[in-house]
């Protein structure tokens, strides 16, 4: 009887297990995410293709004022690196600048000499080792803008002048009437040469 049980035990264990696999495998919803995810990667394909070919290989700039921005941002020409880096710089100045002073306002009797020199290190070294890394990160971006400056000049230079028409041409000269024309063109008779009669000498 108990042999007999621990069998019924195990089979039962074992419908379970088969059971939950297959429930797993055959669940619609895993299916739906799996289908999406590789739907979303084929759209993403498609899409840095498509970005790729019309617009980062594109040497000529486009009409509109949005998509020159967007070809100069997937050409890293124009970077986001710069602005958040200041702005991160001033926050985290202005950060260590109040917690020095709340270190410093925070002492106790025993406490307020430490925590003022405390508050000072804070405020003085804190915000130099700041500048410093912030300075080194600048130099680095100041660099890459002045290269690309340099760059774009010399792609302006490279560039054949264009020739630009006067902006008032000369006008057509009329058309002769053919009035005009025929009176131009007829002959003149010759003017009659006549000598007077010279007066003999008394």
């Amino acid at each position: 009887m108990v042999l007999s049980s621990k069998v019924n035990q195990v089979e039962s264990l074992g419908g379970m297990s088969s059971s939950g696999s297959a429930s797993f495998s055959s669940d619609p919803f895993a299916n739906i995410q799996l289908t999406m995810l590789l739907v979303a990667a084929v759209i993403a394909l498609i899409a840095a293709i498509l970005l790729f070919t019309l617009i980062v290989q594109r040497k000529k700039p486009f009409k509109g004022k949005f998509a020159n921005w967007l070809r100069e941002y997937l050409n890293f020409r124009s970077i986001l690196i710069a602005g958040i880096m200041k702005f991160s710089y001033l926050f985290l100045s202005a950060f260590l600048t109040v917690m020095s002073i709340v270190v410093m306002c925070s002492g106790k009797e025993e406490t307020v000499l430490p925590m003022i020199l405390a508050g000072l290190a804070l405020l003085i070294f804190g915000n130099i080792l700041l500048r410093i890394i912030a300075e080194m990160t600048m130099a680095i971006i100041v660099m890459w803008e002045n290269t690309s400056d340099i760059r774009l000049i010399m792609a302006k230079k490279e560039e054949p002048a264009e020739i630009k028409e006067p902006k008032n041409p000369a006008e057509p000269e009329a058309p002769v009437k053919p009035e005009v024309l025929a009176q131009t063109t007829e002959p003149q008779a010759p003017e009659s040469q006549t000598s007077e009669p010279q007066t003999p000498a008394a």
